[in-house]
């Protein structure tokens, strides 16, 4: 466990390195299987997604195709710089 006096550095590089980035998710709303459910689909899809970006460097550029439970795709999720 970390010191409590350790966490404004960590938290000060970590700040710096994002910085001018921006993460947009974007899903259609009007796909089949977003209309019949569409909080248990929108709960899956950010259940998979919080759990798969630890694979991104998440640097500008970054991003994927979003699909839903039927795998239409509906959306993408990126990085982008706005600096």
């Amino acid at each position: 466990m970390s010191r409590p006096d350790e966490r404004p550095a960590f938290t000060a590089r970590f700040n710096e390195t994002l910085e001018g980035m921006r993460f947009l998710l974007e899903v259609a709303m009007d796909d089949d299987a977003l209309t019949k459910d569409p909080a248990g689909e929108l709960g899956r899809i950010l259940r998979y997604w919080g759990g798969n970006l630890r694979h991104y460097a998440m640097e500008p550029g970054d991003g994927a195709v979003i699909y839903d439970s039927e795998y239409r795709e509906v959306g993408r999720w990126k990085v982008e710089d706005v600096s």
